[in-house]
């Protein structure tokens, strides 16, 4: 009887694929990466030159100059590439945020500061139009706007709680209630960024040229850690 003839394993598709992916795959991911960093790049200025209220997908399709099929398989909705702007922003304020340092032999706390606020207003003048966005955008219109500012500010607040509960563990924050001046803390900055960013006449549109230099951001912060850390009073506290 004769022996039968070994058949050789076929290797699938799927399987080199797996091991070795295809020139193609890697360029159509990278292709499909640059594509909707672009959306969000017109989404941002389409808003800030409009407003989320006022502004349509079509607005954002002919901006992009992108078929409306290509805009969907990237967002959604509107409001998806506008959470989407959002969530990026919070990711980037999270990722400068840095405990003080107190420890012996450390850079001294105000400097430490300095810094860290020179950073998220640098910040804050880089992601410029979605700060716009968030300063001059009506409430009530849009509950689902509402719900997604709310949890943005939300967010923030609990940043700058959590800030102040760890300032008085090491004793560089008096004791108070971090919930009510985190948000004196934020109130004030949302009213010197919107004066900055949004209703300063000598800045106009705050466009694409606009550099941090434009915009003092140094004064600002020294201000604004100031205010914070002293308020107006100038005569000697009486005990």
């Amino acid at each position: 009887m004769a022996k039968p003839i070994p058949i050789p394993a076929i290797k699938s598709r799927a399987t080199t694929d797996a091991k070795a992916p295809d020139g193609r795959v890697v360029r159509a991911q990278r292709q499909r990466e640059s594509r909707k960093a672009a959306l969000v790049v017109v989404a941002r200025r389409v808003f800030s030159e409009k407003g989320y209220h006022s502004t349509s997908i079509d607005d954002l399709i002919e901006a992009a100059g992108v078929a409306r099929g290509t805009f969907y398989l990237y967002f959604e909705s509107k409001r998806a590439i506008f959470e989407h702007l959002l969530d990026e922003l919070f990711a980037t304020l999270q990722g400068i945020v840095r405990r003080i340092d107190v420890a012996e032999g450390a850079v001294d706390p105000l400097v430490q500061m300095d810094a860290l606020v020179d950073k998220i207003f640098a910040t804050l003048v880089e992601h410029r139009e979605i700060a716009r966005i968030l300063l001059r955008q009506a409430v009530g219109i849009d509950a689902d706007f509402d719900r997604k500012l709310g949890d943005f500010y939300g967010r923030i607040e609990r940043l700058l709680e959590r800030a102040l509960e760890t300032g008085m563990e090491l004793g560089i924050v008096r004791p108070c209630r971090p919930e009510l001046v985190g948000r004196c803390i934020l109130g004030a900055v949302k009213e010197v960024v919107h004066h900055a960013f949004v209703t300063r006449p000598e800045l106009g549109a705050l466009g694409p040229t606009t550099t941090i230099t434009t915009i003092d951001t140094n004064l600002l912060g020294r201000e604004v850690i100031a205010f914070t850390l002293r308020g107006v009073w100038a005569l000697p506290v009486r005990p």
